[in-house]
């Protein structure tokens, strides 16, 4: 600021705001007009009437309004940034994260039980949605990071979320109506819409699921040990290949045996640091498959144990979504999905015959047999599912 002093005298009896110093009475001019004003004789802070349009240029009146600059701008980038946010149509959610909101509503979003628009995250996250904490977790930090669940304010990060979708017909749609449109997806045997857009989608969740049962088993095992275990990536994949060939029960049986010889000969850790005890019963479990094939032993199969709850994803998914029963573990995954499979491959590739529409609705239902209306032409097609 290019001001010609003409004036400068020190006044005693005035005192820097900021540092407490005697402050000079300055008179000067700029461009013919003329200002009065203190200056600091220490900080060279500037006060100015408070009807002058000038600003001090002071070390600390500087870094306060850059300061302030920046906040500006970055309260400007967060608006654009919410502005330019996704937000997701509950169609476009993956078939997990459908069957994981369900989880987290059935009980809670109903007619009959008094419930807000906010999820308390922090007073249900340990109940059992899920076969296991780890994996209810990282679904969440998912559905957090697309921004499906958000929390109302930063201070109630990780405590409460609200549902940041959309649903076709709402404008904002309530916790009530998502979970009634996924009640429809997943009790009303396809008659209702469908929640997947490919069989694959429904296999690859279906062995997920059961994966981390067998996880929660092992974990369930360990803890009257007081010893922490884990799945990995690895164990994940070396599960895969025994469900190929072995029923989840029977693989329960292999875990049991491999945990109670590790723990009879002291190998297992309290801590499951670096995947110490998961990596050991991979290989044990390795080593007993590998004889069990060359000396062809039949391998045993535990029930799953009744003492272990079973989670609402688990339940809503192979009780009410595939229609089965305990059966599941009991029997090599391959071939409860041969059952399975005909009826979700028909719904997901279904069009009108005669002209080409998904969109339609079913008439009459069996087990074998479908009878669907194209809501466009009023067509009636029939067909047989398997």
């Amino acid at each position: 600021m290019d001001l010609y002093i003409l004036q400068k005298q020190l006044d005693e009896s005035s005192r820097c705001p900021l540092c407490q110093a005697a402050m000079f009475w300055v008179e000067a001019e700029q461009f013919t007009q003329d200002f009065q004003f203190h200056e600091c004789s220490h900080c060279q802070h500037r006060v100015f009437s408070s009807d002058s349009k000038l600003n001090c240029h002071c070390e600390r009146c500087t870094a306060q309004r850059k300061k302030l600059t920046q906040q500006t701008l970055l309260q400007e980038q967060r608006k654009n940034k919410v502005k330019d946010d996704v937000v997701y149509n509950l169609n476009q959610l993956s078939f997990l994260h459908k069957l994981f909101l369900l989880s987290l509503l059935d009980h809670y979003a109903r007619e009959d039980v008094q419930h807000d628009e906010n999820i308390h995250w922090k007073n249900i996250k340990y109940q059992n949605f899920t076969p296991n904490y780890l994996f209810q977790n990282h679904i969440v930090q998912e559905l957090h990071k697309l921004g499906i669940l958000k929390a109302p304010d930063q201070t109630l990060e990780g405590e409460q979320f609200y549902l940041n979708i959309r649903l076709d017909g709402y404008a904002d749609p309530s916790l009530f109506s998502v979970a009634q449109q996924l009640r429809h997806w997943f009790y009303e045997n396809l008659t209702l819409g469908i929640p997947f857009k490919s069989t694959e989608e429904v296999k690859d969740a279906l062995y997920l699921v059961l994966y981390q049962e067998i996880v929660q088993f092992m974990q369930f095992y360990c803890r009257t040990w007081n010893i922490q275990i884990a799945g990995s990536r690895n164990f994940q994949t070396f599960c895969y290949r025994l469900m190929e060939s072995l029923a989840v029960g029977q693989i329960y049986y292999l875990i049991q045996t491999a945990l109670e010889y590790l723990y009879k000969q002291k190998a297992l850790q309290p801590r499951n640091d670096k995947f110490i005890n998961t990596n050991l019963l991979k290989k044990t479990l390795e080593q007993y498959r590998e004889r069990a094939v060359t000396e062809y032993w039949e391998t045993s199969t535990l029930p799953r144990p009744h003492n272990i709850p079973l989670s609402q994803m688990s339940h809503i998914l192979l009780f009410k979504f595939l229609g089965y029963d305990d059966s599941i573990f009991i029997q090599p995954v391959w071939k409860a999905w041969r059952k399975i499979e005909p009826r979700l491959s028909f719904y997901s590739v279904k069009r009108c015959m005669y002209c080409g529409s998904n969109d339609l609705i079913v008439d009459y239902d069996t087990e074998d047999y479908v009878s669907l209306i194209c809501r466009q032409c009023k067509h009636q097609d029939h067909y047989f599912t398997h």
